[in-house]
Parts: C-alpha cells; structure tokens; sequence
C-alpha cells in the first residue's frame, strides 16, 4: 500500500518542473513577458488569473 501511494506522489522533480509549466502556460495564454521574479513577487498571481477569467466569464454569460 506504501508503494501504491508513492507511486501517485509527484516526485521532486515533478514538482519542480511545475511551477516552470505553469508560468510558460501564463505567458504564452496573456502573451505579456512576465519574468521569474515578477512570478515570485505576486505568489497569488494564479488566483488572480482564475478571478479575471471568472469575471470576465459572467460578463460574456450572465
């Protein structure tokens, strides 16, 4: 059972190439040059992202 729930665990290396994937995903959606340590500075910058497409959503389907 240990072994199984390893298993599903991102391992270190996964979990360190995701925040790289996420931020390539951000600036190639938006298109804006974001750097690394504007990244950095603004950690809540996903949540901010899914609030102005959320919004944006009720606007164009209310």
């Amino acid at each position: 059972m240990v072994e199984a729930l390893a298993a599903e665990r991102p391992t270190a290396a996964q979990r360190a190439e995701r925040p790289a994937a996420d931020r390539e995903t951000v600036r190639s959606v938006i298109g804006v040059p974001i750097t690394d340590e504007e990244f950095d500075d603004a950690p809540h910058i996903l949540g901010n992202i899914h609030r102005i497409a959320a919004e944006k959503a009720r606007k164009t389907h209310p």
